[in-house]
């Protein structure tokens, strides 16, 4: 199977960025170059929302980043325990995989507990008494497991051993007084005589050694009197040993504050908690609290790093966060080369066009890949957004040949589509004053400063004017959390051509400066201004370069 990789536009995405990430990763996928996934960074836009609506494409999934965290680490995926394993199993699979410590899991492989070589270590450097199984409320197929036994009778009510263990030493009436009711006893040599001694006592329990066996008569007496029978090629001494091994894992495990991670969690958090803490390993659990495995320190330079392909951006501020921890494979884009950097060498297309789809179009051109409907379609409505229907200055005859021949795929006429896309993506009706800056908003650094720039369409400038006094509020705080010289923003009328710019922050002489205008009340009209990229970030690119 192909590598996954992830198509992502930029933050705060427009149509442009989040078609042209639908449409190359269909390409890519077409192409099995990669298991191409378009995402987007961010809540997609009415106009946006509009055009995939109309041709039946989903909403790519939202990535919020590409931090490498614990599900792209070689942690162990341990065989999984559960706490009725026994010590003996447990301990086995331990040196089996190499490992020093293992999750315990309850019936439904939620986390109970941590068990660890030294967990069992202690547990025999304690001395164990008698009452162990008892105490760790042992099952009985443990023990009949661990003995590696066979079942000569069996009281359907044993469950779990609920007595001591004792070897049957003594005799008459010793024996008597010191088996309880529901114990344990391991017997070898004179067999009859030790059990003829021990019936009266009620023990739950009697084991033979050296794989001996009863006389049926003495069998007989066994069932009538409900105790149970199992026999083990082990002698006395090596199944006094063994059977302390069948206790499970339950009763010796680490329980209560434990580290663990999820397999969210990134990178950078697993490294403090380890740097604060001693342990060999950590257990590792899913979104659901399913614990999947363990990790070790050693699991954090096996790190698996994430691969991206972006398109319609080219700068780190506008990409996903972690984007230095990927690997980037390639970029596709109209966009001025700015500051992002790459491990090692990619596929970069950068091309002076009014839209990343016209670029995508090529793409498929050139490798003569058939471009399906609701592709085109979406193609289409990207280059219509970010040329305004042919009105920017970024627009080439390139980007309106292409949306001619996709308009004809797609079924749609340009014109009407346009003004139905532009009217749904316009509308400002029950949106906040953050809502409508951040819907398209850009930052912008230069050697000693940063700017921010947010572009809105509409067909309606008189409608916003009611949101003014807000909207100046929230940009003058927003320049301010963000140390910005001013932030912009540009009302852009496409019917006229025009566009309304409101100013916030410390310096708005340098937009002034910048349009040569004069602001009033912090707003101001740029005649035949409707492109950010090619009329806006130029102007305002030689003005902080002064």
């Amino acid at each position: 199977m192909s590598e996954l990789v992830y198509v992502s536009g930029h933050r705060n995405p427009d149509t442009d960025s989040i078609c042209s990430a639908i449409g190359y990763s269909y390409l890519l996928n077409a192409l099995n170059r990669y298991q191409a996934v378009p995402v987007r960074l961010g809540d997609v836009n009415r106009e946006t929302e509009y055009v995939l609506k109309y041709f039946g494409i989903e909403t790519p999934a939202l990535l919020k980043t590409v931090k490498q965290k614990v599900e792209d680490l070689n942690y162990d995926k341990v065989t999984v325990f559960s706490k009725e394993l026994t010590l003996k199993t447990a301990w086995y699979l331990l040196k089996q995989q190499n490992l020093k410590s293992a999750p315990i899991l309850d019936d439904h492989g939620q986390l109970l507990g941590l068990l660890s070589t030294s967990n069992i270590i202690e547990g025999y450097m304690d001395r164990w008494d008698s009452s162990v199984l008892k105490d760790a409320k042992t099952p009985i197929e443990n023990v009949i497991d661990t003995l590696e036994a066979n079942v000569i009778y069996l009281n359907e009510d044993l469950k779990t051993i609920n007595g001591n263990i004792h070897i049957a030493a003594m005799r008459g009436e010793e024996a008597k007084k010191r088996i309880q009711q529901e114990d344990v006893v391991i017997v070898g040599g004179d067999r009859d005589e030790a059990i003829e001694s021990i019936i009266d006592a009620h023990p739950s329990l009697i084991i033979l050694t050296g794989s001996l066996t009863v006389e049926k008569k003495m069998l007989e007496v066994l069932k009538e009197n409900k105790i149970s029978v199992i026999s083990t090629a082990f002698n006395t001494y090596h199944t006094s040993q063994q059977i302390i091994q069948s206790i499970p894992v339950e009763y010796v495990m680490q329980k209560g504050d434990i580290k663990l991670f999820s397999t969210d969690d990134t990178l950078d958090y697993v490294k403090e908690v380890m740097s604060e803490t001693r342990y060999r390993a950590y257990p590792v659990v899913d979104l659901n609290n399913r614990c999947v495995g363990s990790i070790s320190r050693f699991a954090l330079l096996k790190g698996l790093r994430k691969k991206v392909v972006l398109v319609d951006h080219n700068e780190r501020g506008q990409s996903i966060p972690g984007i230095e921890e990927a690997d980037i494979l390639e970029i596709v884009d109209h966009h001025r080369v700015a500051d992002i950097q790459t491990v090692g060498p990619l596929f970069f297309r950068g091309e002076p066009l009014g839209s990343t789809a016209t670029i995508v179009n090529k793409c498929f051109e050139e490798n003569d890949v058939e471009m399906p409907k609701e592709i085109a379609g979406i193609l289409l409505g990207a280059i219509i957004s970010d040329t305004l229907l042919f009105k920017s200055p970024t627009c080439t005859p390139v980007d309106t040949k292409t949306a001619k021949k996709l308009a004809k795929i797609a079924g749609v006429d340009i014109e009407t589509f346009a003004m139905d896309m532009f009217k749904a993506g316009t509308s400002l009706v029950g949106k906040s004053v953050e809502e409508i800056f951040n819907s398209d908003f850009k930052k912008f650094s230069f050697e000693d400063a940063t700017v921010g720039v947010g572009q809105v369409n509409s067909m309606d400038i008189e409608g916003f004017m009611p949101y003014k006094a807000d909207m100046l509020a929230y940009m003058n705080q927003f320049a301010k959390d963000n140390n910005l010289e001013f932030a912009l923003l540009l009302l852009t009328d496409i019917i006229n051509s025009n566009s309304e710019i409101f100013v916030g922050g410390p310096h708005p002489e340098l937009v002034e400066k910048a349009f040569n205008v004069t602001l009033k009340d912090s707003q101001g009209t740029l005649k035949g201004v409707i492109s950010r990229k090619k009329q806006v970030v130029p102007a305002i690119t030689a003005v902080m370069s002064e």
